[in-house]
């Protein structure tokens, strides 16, 4: 190839150089230019220079304004009409993007932090290579925009020159393609990399490169570029790093989604950057656009979450929110196939762009075949995989499957994290939506669907070989694994495979009663309970009564104790026709925990008896743990809490013996905490009851939390720390909130306005006692609580000076309360002297005696009727 000249700008600065006495050396020196750039403009190979270049030269030439103005119209004004290759004569692309910085036409949302450190790494001398790395659609083409703008404002002496690689599929083609961006062109003596680095040898030079990902090879030259170049640094951007030495990689994370603070309020919500990304995007094609309430920040906050925080991802959902609305694009999102909805980008983005669909192809085309199957299958897993789960569902296995998923690393289309001291690999959720899509293409997605499934109902069944430990390392695992387990009982439900999916259910009882996910367990269960209805076969049978016993054990911690008791007796006559002492035993004692719930006593202590001997007829000494915590249970819901604390120890003694874990122990040491507070020992409560706290919070036990919290609220409160009683009462009344159980959150609030009493807030037990009887309408168990807000709402009538509606109430809550038998705390008893004192004193003898009688005779309803008007007055 030729050279052309260009006489005009050449002629001008060799005559201007030759006028003012310098030779090419001397004006190098003086502008601060290498010599090489000097003798490449004067030569016209280096074609355009850069207008800092050409202010430079003006300056040390003294050139008179209008040849200043003369000598840059001839830079600006040069243009190339050498001859061309075949490769570099085709048209140039719309979408290429060359030499001056493109100018975004949209805001930068939520990227401050992200600016300002990699403003710090390229300020470092040792930083000559900086690659953005992430996955499709994370903004990496745009921070670096921003990034490169930045740049040129704040760093004087640098030039920043863009090329856009998007069109180029030919690694070789990347230095010409820097060379364009440049205006410098090969000569006849010298080849293309020679000449670049000629003209950079002593320019400062922020090259940005754009979409790295499909010329990776061309890194070598890059960096050879680089380092022939000592004042020349790289910003890259590609879904891979480009893996050559001195590079400094900087992956580019989603936005971050607005956490429980900020949803809390609309304000907040509106400048979480993800929000914040949708509204700006969503008001570009519907300028009125605005969430006025809450709820519609939720919505936005959910869409967001469910796109994974990709800012393409809800750039495109944005612009569909004038289409569909925010709850039609929410729904339409929350499918399985949503990347449909994720079209019709802006018309100046590249055409990769401007689908979700297809930026995750211009990935996927990249990779090889067995590349590609492995991206397909890891798209079975939710939430991730472990390298064992893997291996086993995709079939792939040794050194093939690490080479295979570093290269998905690699190219962001995996992600790797370390999670409970395991690796694991998982897809965000556009890349699993587009990896199930081309397993349905490639028909391998019931294949897939069904190795998955199995591998997870497997993991489920090895990790009960003993049905009665629960190892803390066990729930950890299966915590880890929860949303590949519920995919697993999807795909049992939806395939007709109803004896898998009741025996895993099954199975999952003690997790989701650990976990405190009742309603979604309980749903499972008497989904697959009812498709089941009565199998032949004895070991479908031992199924059917692992998943009534699951029943119970969920519905008993929900308060409906009518149905728990349905499912224990199925239960039980279940293992009874199969003959399984040990089952029998252990049906028997879950069972009891109901029946001592109903208050009926006699039956509870006899069923406790029987399994505790058949435990011991059969000799195994760890199963005699529960039925003596369970007899202490039952002894304190008598009223006898000296008989509770000593079946609470002996349980206690035997745990210790037997080397279960302290969170075994846990629930037992709780209930020792409130027989201490029934005896009137509040700091003996502490003392047993706060470390178990702890551990129940540490682990994730929700119910087992706030069943401590309760215990800790009364006991702070009785041994006079108000403000840490108050603290542990309205953490127990959230907590048992969350878990779906209103009326243990009534009891709450009942204990917290008998404490409101004591302090003579009428306020606070008046709004406490007005909540908890809404809290209570419509609740399977609110008969009994009722009693309760009955009696406490008539120490508010003594306490407001109503005698007659205080007689009638504290006769009906007192009565029927001890008709039920159950426990009455000292502070209970207390209130109760003070209310009946007070009564005395005020009302005659016959007038109380009348009142109280008339109490005694309210039906619920005419107590509720009381209760209310003496609330509302």
């Amino acid at each position: 190839m030729s050279a052309v000249n260009t006489p005009d700008f050449a002629s001008l600065l060799r005559r201007y150089r030759r006028r003012s006495g310098l030779t090419q050396e001397e004006l190098a020196e003086r502008a601060g230019l290498s010599v090489a750039s000097v003798s490449l403009l004067e030569r016209g190979i280096t074609l355009a220079p850069q207008r800092a270049t050409v202010s430079l030269l003006s300056e040390t030439l003294a050139l008179a304004p209008d040849e200043a103005a003369a000598f840059a119209a001839k830079a600006r004004g040069v243009y190339s009409h050498r001859d061309v290759d075949d490769a570099a004569a085709q048209p140039r692309p719309s979408n290429f993007l060359a030499g001056d910085l493109p100018v975004p036409l949209t805001s930068l949302v939520g990227r401050e932090h992200e600016q300002e450190a990699l403003l710090d790494l390229l300020g470092r001398s040792t930083t000559r290579l900086l690659t953005l790395t992430g996955p499709a659609g994370v903004g990496k083409t745009r921070l670096a925009l921003e990034l490169a703008a930045r740049l040129r404002r704040e760093w004087q002496r640098h030039d920043v020159v863009f090329v856009g690689l998007i069109p180029i599929r030919e690694p070789e083609r990347v230095l010409p393609a820097i060379a364009q961006a440049l205006d410098v062109h090969e000569s006849d003596s010298l080849p293309l990399h020679e000449t670049l680095i000629q003209t950079l040898h002593d320019r400062e030079l922020v090259l940005v490169l754009d979409n790295f990902e499909q010329v990776l090879p061309a890194a070598r030259a890059v960096l050879a570029l680089l380092i022939a170049c000592p004042r020349v640094k790289a910003l890259v951007t590609s879904r891979s790093a480009l893996n050559v030495r001195g590079e400094q990689c900087f992956p580019v994370s989603p936005l971050p989604l607005p956490d429980a603070a900020q949803r809390e309020s609309l304000d907040a919500l509106r400048q979480a950057p993800t929000v914040a990304l949708f509204l700006d995007r969503a008001r570009a094609v519907a300028p009125d656009f605005e969430i006025m309430t809450l709820g519609d920040g939720h919505l936005v906050a959910d869409i967001c979450a469910r796109l994974d925080g990709l800012p393409l991802a809800i750039e495109l959902a944005a612009a569909r929110a004038r289409i569909f609305g925010l709850h039609q694009l929410h729904d339409r999102l929350a499918q399985q196939a949503f990347l449909g909805i994720l079209t019709e980008g802006a018309q100046d983005l590249a055409d990769h762009q401007r689908m979700m669909r297809s930026t995750i192809a211009w990935s996927y085309d990249l990779l090889s075949d067995e590349e590609k199957r492995l991206f397909r299958w890891l798209g079975m897993f939710v939430g991730g995989a472990a390298l064992e789960a893997t291996e086993a569902v995709t079939g792939t296995t040794d050194e093939t499957l690490m080479a295979r998923l570093a290269t998905l690393v690699n190219a962001s289309l995996i992600q790797c994290l370390d999670s409970g001291g395991t690796r694991r690999y998982s897809q965000l959720v556009t890349l699993r939506a587009y990896a199930q899509e081309q397993l349905r293409a490639e028909g391998e997605w019931d294949e897939a669907r069904r190795r998955h499934a199995n591998y997870f109902l497997g993991l489920v069944d090895l990790t009960f070989p003993d049905q009665v430990d629960q190892p803390q390392g066990v729930m950890a695992r299966l915590e880890i694994e929860y949303e590949n387990i519920r995919a697993a009982l999807a795909w049992a439900w939806e395939t007709g495979e109803t004896l898998q999916g009741l025996h895993m259910a099954g199975l999952l009882r003690r997790f989701w009663a650990s976990h405190s996910q009742y309603l979604e367990g309980l749903d499972w269960l008497e989904r697959f309970i009812t498709r089941a209805g009565t199998p032949t076969q004895q070991k479908d049978r031992a199924t059917l009564a692992e998943a009534w016993t699951g029943v119970l054990m969920i519905t008993h911690r929900l308060d409906r104790l009518e149905r728990a008791r349905h499912a224990g007796e199925t239960a039980l006559a279940l293992w009874r026709e199969l003959g399984d002492k040990s089952q029998i035993a252990y049906s028997k004692m879950n069972l009891a925990n109901t029946i001592t719930a109903l208050h009926d006593y006699e039956r509870a202590k006899s069923l406790y008896e029987e399994a505790l001997a058949l435990h011991r007829e059969l000799g195994n000494r760890k199963d005699q743990i529960f039925p003596l915590m369970n007899l202490g249970g039952l002894y304190y819901e008598m009223g006898r809490p000296r008989e509770a604390l000593a079946y609470y120890e002996e349980s206690l003694a035997l745990s210790h013996e037997i080397g279960e874990t302290d969170w075994a122990r846990a629930l037992t040491w709780n209930n020792a905490g409130e027989a201490y507070l029934m005896l009137e020992e509040p700091a003996r409560a502490i003392e047993v009851t706060e470390p178990n706290y702890h551990l129940f919070t540490r682990e994730h036990d929700v119910y087992g939390a706030a069943t401590c919290a309760f215990t800790l609220g009364r006991a702070y409160w009785r041994a006079g720390d108000s403000e840490a009683g108050r603290h542990y009462l309205d953490e127990a009344e959230r907590l048992f909130r969350n878990l779906g159980n209103p009326a243990m959150a009534a009891r709450i609030l009942y204990f917290r306005a008998t404490f409101a009493l004591e302090a003579s807030d009428v306020a606070a037990a008046r709004r406490d006692l007005a909540q908890a009887l809404g809290d209570l309408s419509g609740q399977v168990r609110a008969s009994e609580y009722l009693w309760w807000l009955a009696e406490r709402t008539g120490t508010l009538a003594r306490t407001c000076g109503k005698p007659e509606q205080a007689a009638r109430l504290y006769a009906a809550g007192t009565s029927h309360r001890d008709a039920i038998r159950g426990p009455v705390e000292p502070v209970e008893r207390e209130m109760r002297a003070r209310d009946l004192a007070w009564l005395q004193q005020t009302m005659g003898e016959a007038t109380l005696a009348c009142a109280l009688g008339e109490g005694q005779a309210l039906a619920l309803d005419e107590a509720v009727a009381t209760l209310r008007e003496t609330l509302d007055g």
